[in-house]
């Protein structure tokens, strides 16, 4: 079992680490200054997955999610959510406490223990009990509703990436390997890089989106078709096939991360390739446009 004494541990799904969540991993961070390590608790698998036996969509790549904690100063603590679903809300206080935790922290709403059994209230009781530190983060709100990881999750669905990239706080992002094509945007002028979409990741809506890349330390102004390219394939595979601006380099077997800025339009079938290249030249220079005023 994972195991580091004097934890300041942050409790929570984290699907998508939106600004509610950061608002968590702030106030843990701040424990700090108690001489606490600040770490959060990590599913292996996503709780309503486990609980409910239905697929869930992941907002996050795993390694997307452990970037974001490490740029946030927090140790990941990976557990798997099979030994912790049935136990009571003392005995999960209880597994926290073996586990080093000192400190806890979550937000304003936060359930858990079998059958989401306990509450905040409940959890501040048990760590009093306990001797634990007990910390809250306050809920974070847009356009008057509460920001929550489904809410994000509809409106990806539905290409309003600005509006769920104010929810997350940064850009709506993935990073997948770049896997070989068919080689055609390279013979019509602009090569692509082409990323498999895993089962478990959620499906942006169909189309092309002004994008950003973010490779080695740098960051490139994209055009990024999610989708099934129609006009060059009817294998209904979903793909993202990125389109890089500014960037001359091979990046085959290479992961990168995409962020998406804005929806431009729907994914669509071309008459011709001509027709489809004149499209390409046109969703560039909006990108363009979008990423040099968004610096």
């Amino acid at each position: 079992m994972f195991q580091v004494n004097d934890l300041a541990l942050a409790l929570g799904t984290f699907d998508g680490i939106h600004k509610g969540h950061l608002n968590v991993l702030y106030e843990t961070k701040k424990l700090e200054n108690e001489g606490l390590t600040p770490a959060v608790l990590v599913f292996d698998r996503h709780p309503q997955e486990v609980l409910t036996g239905q697929k869930h969509f992941l907002l996050l790549s795993p390694s997307e999610k452990n970037r974001i904690f490490k740029q946030n100063g927090i140790l990941p603590v990976n557990i798997c959510f099979e030994e912790i679903k049935d136990l009571s809300p003392e005995e999960f206080v209880l597994f926290t406490k073996n586990l080093g935790a000192k400190a806890l922290v979550c937000g304003e709403n936060f359930r858990f223990g079998k059958n989401s059994s306990g509450n905040t209230e409940i959890l501040w009781k048990l760590c009093e009990k306990y001797g634990i530190i007990f910390r809250t983060a306050k809920s974070e709100y847009c356009g008057g509703s509460l920001i929550s990881s489904s809410r994000i999750r509809e409106l990806i669905r539905q290409g309003e990436t600005e509006k769920a990239n104010e929810m997350l706080g940064r850009n709506f992002s993935y990073d997948f390997p770049v896997t070989h094509g068919k080689g055609n945007g390279t013979a019509w002028g602009f090569p692509t890089a082409n990323q498999k979409i895993p089962d478990y990741f959620i499906r942006p809506r169909f189309g092309v989106y002004a994008s950003r890349l973010v490779f080695d330390g740098k960051i490139y102004p994209a055009v990024t078709n999610f989708g099934v390219k129609p006009t060059v394939t009817d294998l209904g595979d979903v793909v993202s096939e990125t389109f890089i601006l500014r960037f001359d380099g091979d990046l085959y077997g290479k992961t990168l991360r995409v962020e998406l800025i804005k929806f431009l339009r729907d994914e669509q079938k071309f008459e011709s390739i001509d027709a489809l290249i004149s499209q390409v030249k046109q969703d560039s220079k909006k990108a363009v446009e979008i990423f040099d005023c968004s610096k």
